[in-house]
């Protein structure tokens, strides 16, 4: 009787769990899941990336950005959109994340918590790196196949320092910007040494050849950063002689009034360091060309500029990125590449940052506020 009641127990058991099973039929739980489509990093640029979602159709979630909602959102107008919420449907499910650029000086983060209605809270971490290189007068990066970015260094009593970089545009052959900084450690009594060469870090196939002899017609080989403005050693006044550092420049603007501008820019050097990008600009409408001494057909540039970074004292002692705005002055010089004449620099080309930026869509020193880059205030640098 006892070993009928065991079996007659067991049989009920196993019965008993293959009804549930099987009056279960579809409604067995399905998990949900949410989980970056491709990456959860991003560099510079504005775009977006997307967060798949999965899981049982009808099931409800929502999102909300927290710690970044100022540069993502959930919009694509640029409008913000920091709090969202769906449900799981039986096409594809995206919640797609839009983040803005960054100009800043460094990467930032922002988070986003996901949950489904019954389920525990999950945060997302989307990660933007910066464009900015670290020095104070770099301007921000800019992805694009033809650019090459590139730092010389050199040694400067007993440890290396940096020279100047620049990016370089390959299909123009030339530096859209150099930037580099002032002090008195760079000034010396090193002679111009004409030491003409092609850059060792461009190929040379993308440089003007110009080692030799300049370009044709009246345009000289126009030094971007001034071999005048190193002359501390040998090695650094030499790198400035490098074809990445040249574009074709009128011989009547090069040796008159830019060369003054260039002189006038060096006296404005202190011991806080003074940063400096200058730049050659080709406007659309510009088809003007010359030769390189190859013969190779370059394009001029139509304009020239420089932008001009430095404490108001120049003996603060301080970093730049520690500064109030009160403590900063900043100008721009925007030059036709035509003759002036052999004058001073003329109060005409005065500008702000903020304009030469408008015209460029290059974005000057990252570590100051807009207020600063939207100075313009030649007395207060002696024109």
């Amino acid at each position: 009787m006892l070993k009928m009641t065991r079996g007659f127990f067991k049989v009920l058991i196993i019965s008993l769990v293959v009804l549930v099973f099987a009056s279960c039929g579809n409604d067995i739980k399905v998990s949900n899941s949410v989980y970056w489509k491709s990456t959860s990093t991003v560099n510079m640029e504005a775009g977006f990336v997307d967060l798949t979602i999965s899981g049982a159709p009808g099931a409800t979630w929502r999102a909300k950005i927290v710690g970044g909602a100022d540069w993502c959102s959930f919009a694509s107008t640029g409008s913000e959109l920091p709090e969202v919420s769906g449900f799981i449907t039986s096409d594809d499910n995206t919640l797609r994340v839009y983040y803005k650029s960054n100009y800043s000086a460094s990467s930032r983060n922002a988070n986003i918590i996901f949950k489904f209605d019954g389920y525990d809270e999950q945060t997302f971490t989307l990660s933007q790196t910066s464009a900015y290189t670290g020095f104070t007068e770099s301007p921000v990066r800019v992805d694009n196949e033809d650019y090459k970015y590139v730092t010389h260094y050199a040694s400067l009593q007993n440890r290396t320092v940096r020279n100047y970089s620049m990016c370089y545009d390959t299909s123009k052959k030339a530096a859209l910007w150099v930037a580099y900084p002032l002090h008195p450690s760079y000034q010396g009594s090193v002679s111009r040494t004409d030491a003409w060469a092609f850059d060792p870090l461009i190929n040379s196939n993308y440089q003007v050849n110009c080692v030799n002899n300049s370009f044709a017609g009246s345009y000289d080989r126009g030094h971007q950063i001034a071999s005048a403005d190193r002359l501390a050693t040998r090695e650094m006044n030499e790198q400035t002689f490098y074809m990445s550092n040249m574009t074709p420049q009128m011989s009547r603007l090069n040796q008159d009034m830019w060369a003054k501008l260039e002189i006038k820019v060096r006296s404005y050097t202190c011991s806080d360091t003074l940063f400096v990008v200058t730049g050659a600009y080709f406007d659309k409408s510009g088809t003007a060309t010359t030769t390189d001494g190859s013969g190779t057909r370059i394009p001029l540039p139509t304009h020239y500029f420089k932008v001009l970074m430095r404490t108001i004292s120049g003996s603060t002692g301080k970093a730049i990125a520690t500064c109030s705005d009160s403590e900063i002055k900043t100008i721009g010089f925007w030059v036709e590449h035509k003759s002036y004449g052999n004058i001073e620099p003329p109060r005409s080309i005065c500008t702000s940052v903020a304009q030469i930026e408008a015209k460029t869509g290059i974005k000057f020193f990252p570590l100051v506020s807009q207020a600063v880059k939207n100075q313009n205030n030649p007395s207060q640098w002696g024109l």
